[in-house]
């Protein structure tokens, strides 16, 4: 086993440990600042706690499920970015229950109520208002997904740098932070006329999950969805790590284009700072039967994947194929134990000495 060391940080699984054992004493003081109209007595303690223990994840305060006064929710969130999601995820599934309060890992729909009132302001005359939003749809059933075509008035008056984002903001609200990259296919911004498949940008939720249902389209978390991709598939194997990829499957695919582009390392360790790392290990082909192989790299995934869910240190992400090698990846919370429980597992799998331990970054 050949492990890469780098700078001891606090793991992430000891940072989240900290913020579910700190939330609890400050939670009702929270909840009473808010019913208070007293958030900015709030948000510097917040923003400092988080900046310590989880740097490079946005977070926001909002209402509960019910919407009453003393009813409230904390989302932690990675902005869309899957390396922090996946964080963010984590630290969701270490929730511990608090009266009154709600958690989330990412950005939640806006209730319908809410989603109506909203419009943003230009300048001293122009408004775009969801009320008013316009959006023409198509259904790629083979995608799955909902093209559209938006358009609002007030565009004509501001300027068209600024259209995709006042969008995208109505989106994230209207569907959730990942309703957006779940349901909406191509997107054009441009004008519109009314018509049968031209709709309020707040009618949008209800069109898409009335299509979803009918269609029966069945739509996993993207913390869940993995991409296909080939790799070196007409040149010969290279020396750098991994170079021998053929063909792959993963969840975090913007790190592992990376790795490959730049010939085994990463431009930029996306998950700097946070406590926790990218990891795969590499086991010899020799291990793989004739037309088993896909079986038995499955079997080593989930046997890892299992051992490091269960004392709560990590997850697999995926793997690929090589010419010599095969590969699993994996997100550790908690690199020291991770590391630990995956060279135990593959010593119980009978593969050391047969396999390597790397890291991304």
């Amino acid at each position: 086993m050949a492990f890469w060391k780098k700078k001891k940080q606090k793991p992430y699984r000891e940072r989240v440990a900290e913020f579910w054992e700190w939330f609890p004493t400050v939670a009702a003081d929270i909840a009473s600042h808010f019913e208070n109209d007293e958030s900015d007595q709030v948000v510097p303690v917040v923003q400092e706690k988080m900046n310590s223990l989880m740097p490079g994840l946005s977070w926001v305060f909002g209402p509960g499920p019910d919407g009453s006064a003393n009813s409230h929710s904390f989302t932690v969130t990675g902005e869309g970015q899957i390396d922090k999601q996946l964080l963010a995820e984590f630290w969701l599934s270490q929730q511990v229950e608090i009266p009154q309060w709600s958690f989330y890992g990412s950005r939640q729909p806006s209730s319908e109520e809410f989603l109506r009132s909203m419009a943003i302001g230009f300048g001293d005359n122009e408004q775009v208002d969801v009320e008013t939003f316009l959006i023409r749809t198509e259904v790629d059933d083979e995608a799955e997904t909902i093209d559209i075509t938006a358009w609002h008035a007030a565009f004509e008056q501001i300027d068209e740098e600024h259209h995709g984002q006042i969008l995208f903001i109505f989106l994230d609200e209207a569907l959730g932070e990942f309703g957006t990259q779940t349901w909406i296919g191509d997107i054009q911004i441009e004008p519109v006329s009314e018509g049968k498949n031209t709709r309020p940008l707040a009618e949008l939720p209800g069109f898409i999950n009335s299509v979803a249902e009918y269609h029966k389209w069945q739509k996993l978390s993207p913390l869940e969805s993995y991409t296909g991709y080939q790799a070196g598939e007409d040149d010969e194997p290279t020396e750098f790590p991994r170079g021998d990829t053929i063909v792959g499957k993963t969840c975090i695919p913007h790190v592992v284009f990376d790795f490959l582009e730049n010939e085994g390392r990463l431009s930029e360790d996306p998950l700097e700072s946070t406590g926790a790392e990218f990891v795969y290990i590499a086991v010899d082909g020799s291990v793989f039967p004739d037309g088993e192989q896909v079986d038995v790299r499955s079997n080593i995934e989930d046997t890892i994947s299992e051992a490091l869910e269960k004392e709560s240190c990590g997850r697999s992400l995926g793997g690929a194929f090589g010419t010599s090698e095969s590969y699993v990846e994996f997100i550790l919370f908690d690199s020291e134990n991770g590391r630990r429980i995956i060279e135990e597992t593959l010593n119980e799998l009978q593969l050391a000495g047969r396999s390597r331990f790397e890291s991304f970054a």
